[in-house]
């Protein structure tokens, strides 16, 4: 392969084949009866679309790359997602209260740098959490929570975010 002054690589066998069969072309539509100027256009046009596939066929690929998905605890994506969980009989499921708690433990050590299941921790968190909402938080599993429960829970996580972080209604009531 030899690398072209300011483009991709060109096989030089391949670009000889493509003007033969080029030239073949405008022989072929000239001895049908056309005339001369077209079947020369007729043989350009073969050569420019046989050197253009020529020259991209072995190029390297020119899509871009996609960017890996970031999620953050508490992102839109996963609020959405616990949204749709909770449409089920029976209580909270403990996927969406797994992804309440991992809000809280985010909030929790990167807000007020308290740690959800130090032990030394627990009086700041319950001081700046309801007793029952530290326990539904705490505890592994918790399949008999009701949605109103779920609710003071969410609730709960939420105040735990830094007062840029609230919206407008929660800023200004």
């Amino acid at each position: 392969m030899v690398r072209g002054p300011d483009g991709p690589d060109v096989n030089p066998r391949a670009a000889a084949g493509v003007v033969v069969l080029a030239v073949i072309a405008s022989a072929v539509v000239w001895f049908f009866g056309v005339g001369v100027a077209l079947s020369l256009a007729v043989g350009g046009v073969v050569a420019a679309v046989g050197l253009t596939w020529t020259a991209i066929r072995d190029a390297p690929s020119l899509t871009w790359p996609v960017p890996p998905v970031r999620s953050a605890p508490g992102a839109r994506r996963g609020l959405s997602e616990t949204a749709w969980s909770l449409r089920s009989r029976g209580g909270v499921p403990e996927r969406a209260l797994g992804r309440a708690r991992a809000v809280a433990r985010h909030r929790l050590r990167t807000v007020h740098r308290l740690d959800l299941d130090d032990p030394d921790d627990r009086p700041e968190i319950e001081a700046l959490l309801p007793p029952d909402v530290v326990a539904v938080l705490r505890s592994e599993r918790r399949p008999e929570l009701d949605l109103t429960a779920f609710g003071a829970v969410l609730t709960a996580v939420e105040a735990l975010a830094p007062p840029t972080d609230r919206t407008a209604t929660e800023r200004h009531p």
